[in-house]
């Protein structure tokens, strides 16, 4: 049985690097790629300003969208995002001025300087600079970002099948000895909120050669396998040894954790997909795939009350948290085993703690 250091360790050696939606852009030109009126008003010289002259005679209109026009004296009316006309160096909104017979009088003093309501071409990057790193999750402002760089890209997310294992569980109407198949749920909810969009569900009953079969037909169609049951030590746990027979490589199984000791993980390079055995409790299939195969950005907290454990095992216990005066705190919740599912309800995620620890990481059901 491995440590999770050395199980983070081995995942992180083993797992592909996926684009989870971004991939890296440079800015194909500066941007933005010309000077851009920011309000509607008129441009003019600051020069001519600064003498004193408060009433400029109009020349013309610039609109957003046109090519770059020159002022020759006086000044021009310019629209949001027109390009500011040559010549000119600020603008003054239309609420200080008074335009009739065409001419613009300013009639409200305020303190004005260069480049006022002017956006600087190349002041947000320059050409070929990185807008964005490969690998961020992907979100809206991503695509938009990218758009103006003239890339259009669709979020490149792995395809995942979240595979649920077991005799007892069924979608509804549970009988007496069953109950109903939520571990598959939950996992596709997690990985969805962290990037994983092509998320398909499945499940299998406790048959040795279904599993196989299923895993022959499936597995080279898939990115991730991700398994909830069947790993552990009971005479119906056959997903292990399928494996093996599938020629899966095996980079670990159990783990010195509580929750989640029997994880399993490996890889398949035959068929290029990645093998994932999660515990079949839901608390413990959920920490699992958090606390390794989700990308998530660590955080350390502050515990309010002291952390007892009767083990010499790594720790992940469900805590709530608060934000006081810049730290965060995080309050340990109850919870009797790794079966008791709705304990999580009212937790915001997972520390970590291994017996010892002075500070603890912080993992949350959803990244911040």
């Amino acid at each position: 049985m491995i440590t999770v250091q050395e199980a983070t360790h081995l995942v992180q050696k083993h797992m592909p690097h996926w684009v989870m939606g971004t991939k890296e852009v440079r800015a194909d030109r500066d941007y933005p790629p010309f000077n851009r009126v920011m309000m509607d008003g008129i441009a003019l010289r600051l020069e001519d300003y600064d003498k004193g002259l408060r009433e400029f005679k109009v020349e013309g209109v610039c609109a957003a969208g046109e090519a770059q026009k020159s002022l020759k004296s006086g000044c021009m009316e310019v629209m949001t995002g027109a390009v500011l006309p040559s010549g000119c160096d600020f603008v003054i909104q239309y609420e200080h001025l008074k335009i009739e017979n065409g001419s613009a009088k300013i009639i409200v003093e305020v303190p004005r300087a260069k480049f006022d309501s002017v956006h600087l071409e190349g002041s947000d990057c320059h050409k070929g600079e990185v807008v964005l790193a490969e690998g961020r999750v992907f979100n809206g402002s991503h695509v938009g970002i990218a758009a103006s760089m003239g890339e259009n890209f669709k979020s490149s997310s792995p395809k995942v099948m979240v595979i649920s294992t077991g005799d007892e569980l069924v979608e509804a109407d549970p009988l007496p000895h069953q109950i109903r198949r939520s571990n598959a749920y939950a996992l596709k909810a997690s990985l969805e909120l962290h990037g994983f969009m092509d998320v398909v569900l499945d499940h299998l009953s406790d048959d040795a050669k279904m599993v196989a079969d299923h895993y022959q037909k499936h597995a080279s169609q898939f990115d991730m396998m991700i398994y909830s049951g069947g790993v552990s030590k009971g005479k119906f746990d056959y997903l292990p040894n399928v494996w093996a027979d599938m020629g899966v490589t095996k980079h670990f199984h159990e783990v010195s954790q509580k929750p989640g000791k029997p994880l399993w993980f490996g890889t398949d390079d035959k068929r290029n997909t990645v093998v994932i055995g999660l515990p079949g409790n839901p608390v413990s299939s959920l920490v699992c795939l958090h606390r390794y195969f989700l990308p998530s950005r660590k955080i350390n907290v502050r515990v309010q009350s002291e952390i007892q454990v009767k083990n010499k095992l790594t720790n992940f216990i469900p805590v709530t948290i608060e934000f006081k005066d810049g730290i965060c705190l995080a309050t340990p919740l109850k919870i009797k085993n790794s079966g008791e599912f709705t304990a999580l309800s009212g937790s915001d995620g997972f520390i970590e703690f291994d017996g010892v620890a002075s500070s603890y990481s912080f993992f949350p059901w959803r990244n911040f």
